[in-house]
């Protein structure tokens, strides 16, 4: 009778061992399931945040030339803010990144806003001048040698601004017929930080 008992004794604990098992197995399942789905969203996201940087809010562009030395240098890669202008326009002197539509399809410009829309630009006697009044704070102190269309005064209309070269004399711009003025819809973004190189890496 002792034995029959212990076996029935025997046989309970090992069938409640098995179940112990089996509601383990199926908590492990749920758990491998449940941290599964997180990584996804998790990975999900990730793609869509790199995405949206991407495509909405910067890109790098590469320095093409020495047209902008000393700010910018051949080579340099810059941080291009795309929503900068979403609320308000670029401002003077702001450096822009922009692509007319005959450039290639990977290039980028960057020059810097000099003249605003609504305003008469000209250059004479190597100074710029804004509706007749001499400009002050450019961040190059050369005198200008070459004035181009500005000579006679270029007036920009809404939604057109007038770019320079930090390296005045040595860039193609908006002095000149094959660039002139910069439309607002073919501006990149605004130019705040210099990715590369890591020694010069940093605000612009």
């Amino acid at each position: 009778m002792k034995r029959r008992n212990g076996r029935r004794a025997y046989l309970r604990a090992n069938r409640n061992r098995l179940r112990h098992n089996r509601k383990v197995k199926e908590f492990n399942k749920r758990e491998f399931f449940r941290s599964l789905r997180s990584y996804l969203i998790a990975l999900m996201i990730t793609v869509i945040v790199g995405y949206s940087l991407v495509a909405f809010g910067a890109q790098t562009v590469r320095i093409i030339g020495q047209s902008m030395e000393p700010t910018l240098n051949n080579g340099d890669t810059v941080f291009v803010n795309k929503i900068a202008y979403w609320f308000r326009g670029p401002q003077r002197y702001d450096l822009i990144a922009f692509k007319q539509r005959e450039d290639g399809e990977d290039y980028y410009n960057v020059k810097r806003v000099i003249g605003l829309p609504g305003e008469t630009v000209t250059i004479q006697g190597g100074y710029v001048f804004i509706d007749g009044v001499a400009l002050t704070g450019l961040p190059f102190d050369e005198k200008i040698a070459t004035e181009g269309l500005a000579l006679e005064g270029v007036t920009l209309s809404d939604g057109e601004y007038f770019v320079l070269g930090d390296n005045v004399n040595n860039s193609e711009d908006s002095r000149f017929a094959n660039m002139g003025n910069i439309l607002e819809n073919e501006i990149l973004g605004r130019i705040r930080y210099r990715y590369l190189p890591k020694e010069t890496r940093g605000k612009v």
